[in-house]
């Protein structure tokens, strides 16, 4: 998930949310402005509701995903939409997942706003139902 020059920045939001189907936190900070701003408007308590910078994206990210090994994500399949603004975007996902309990489900779980300049993220806002997620890795 390495940041291309050459992506377009719709094509540079779509390559990062596919990546999410291999959670991995140094891929996804690549992407990012070294000053990007990562919101989390809906969290749980314990969480951050904002990150600012590249680096303690990547840290949170890291140790969040890590704790996430009781859930299988087999795929992650964005719906992204572009706005009036050709560098913001809204995503919706969808994600393919088998939970703690063994049950495979597919569904939406997070919209997000994007909004990308010079080729790299520098806004990230999650509006994701982080205590249902917290719930399903707790199961």
């Amino acid at each position: 998930m390495t940041a291309d020059q050459d992506l377009t920045p719709r094509a540079l939001v779509e390559q990062l949310f596919t990546g999410l189907g291999t959670p991995d936190a140094d891929a996804f900070a690549d992407v990012l402005a070294p000053d990007v701003v990562f919101e989390i408007p809906w969290t749980v308590p314990g969480m951050p509701e904002r990150l600012e910078g590249r680096e303690a994206v990547r840290e949170h990210l890291a140790q969040r995903w890590a704790n996430l090994t009781r859930l299988q994500v087999h795929g992650v399949y964005p719906e992204v939409y572009e706005t009036s603004d050709p560098g913001l975007f809204f995503v919706e996902n969808e994600v393919d997942m088998t939970r703690p309990d063994g049950v495979r489900s597919r569904g939406r779980t997070s919209v997000n706003a994007v909004r990308v300049r010079d080729g790299k993220i520098v806004l990230f806002r999650d509006y994701m139902d982080t205590g249902r997620l917290a719930a399903l890795v707790e199961q």
